[in-house]
């Protein structure tokens, strides 16, 4: 009894030591610079969300916040590297759907997704479908004529396999009836080259290429929405041309795992701050994300719920697995 009485005692001196030893770290956190991870190149949506929360944290924590873009095999570079960095707070995730979509359609999966802790959800977004303002297909029944006419002629670029972009043109291929061709890039930016170049036909972007579209150099058919995005009133739903597609990405903050529930606290708090700091939020409304925030509870429930609904197209038939 006296044997167990001080394995006990031993055990929770070294849990509160741990507890102490996690307290002080979140008390001095951060100390020195945290570096958010964007898995798609340089210059697409995620990347200008991570620069101004970014410059935001930067400025209130006193301290550099670095973004540092690891674009590539459809977000799992980046990704990756978070899952193996050191579960200290001073490297963190801003994904989108890919997160929730690797693990269910990718065969190359090459780190564990429950490697990670839910920090905060940033926001949703709508797919946009849009073209080249120069380009021959001028309405929505054009490029379904194109699809038609020359199965896999079709050429739709995406931010990477198994991204947002990805399976939002698949599902529309699927709900029209046409077969196309993915061309999967490592971001939104090198896709949109391409698109501005006139080498692909397509691709399902968010709300903020509006600012493309009224520029003059993209062209808007369609977005999948129940309403009109209040981003882009001018652009009329799929819906409302006769096709039943709803769809869109998101976007969340994760660590790995192991990180100190203090720390995460604290990381979560900075966000929600964010979010509310007006030259912030003016990026991100300018950019047509539905903003959310909330606890990293929240953020865990809606991960499974989106995990819970892809699956359950793919068991229903729909061909998105990537090989």
């Amino acid at each position: 009894m006296n044997r167990l009485f001080k394995q006990l005692r031993l055990a929770g001196a070294v849990i509160g030591l741990a507890c102490a030893v996690s307290t002080a770290h979140a008390e001095t956190y951060p100390d020195r610079p945290v570096t958010i991870i964007v898995p798609y190149a340089h210059g697409g949506v995620t990347d200008l969300y991570a620069r101004s929360i970014g410059d935001y944290l930067g400025r209130h924590w006193n301290t550099q916040v670095i973004v540092d873009n690891k674009g590539g095999a459809g977000t799992m570079i980046g990704t990756q590297h978070v899952s193996r960095a050191k579960p200290d707070g001073y490297t963190i995730l801003l994904t989108s759907y890919a997160f929730t979509s690797n693990p269910i359609l990718r065969k190359d999966l090459n780190y564990d997704p429950g490697s990670f802790e839910p920090v905060m959800l940033l926001g949703n977004s709508r797919s946009m479908l849009v073209v080249n303002s120069q380009s021959e297909l001028k309405t929505l029944d054009d490029v379904i004529a194109k699809g038609k006419q020359s199965p896999g002629n079709l050429k739709f670029a995406s931010s990477g396999n198994a991204s947002s972009p990805h399976i939002a043109a698949e599902l529309w291929a699927k709900e029209v009836g046409v077969t196309i061709t993915h061309v999967p890039y490592k971001g939104t930016a090198p896709a949109m080259n391409d698109l501005y170049g006139g080498l692909v036909d397509g691709i399902f972007d968010g709300p903020s290429s509006i600012n493309s579209v009224r520029a003059g150099r993209l062209r808007a058919l369609g977005i999948a929405h129940d309403t009109r995005h209040p981003a882009a009133p001018e652009v009329p739903t799929f819906k409302e041309q006769g096709i039943d597609l709803v769809f869109g990405s998101w976007f969340g903050f994760l660590a790995p795992k192991g990180t100190p529930q203090p720390v995460l606290q604290k990381i979560n708090r900075g966000l929600n701050d964010a979010i509310k700091d007006p030259q912030v939020r003016g990026v991100l409304d300018k950019a047509g994300l539905f903003v959310s925030g909330g606890t990293p509870k929240e953020f865990a429930d809606f991960l499974a719920y989106e995990s819970k609904r892809l699956q359950g197209l793919v068991d229903a038939g729909v061909q998105l697995v990537v090989q």
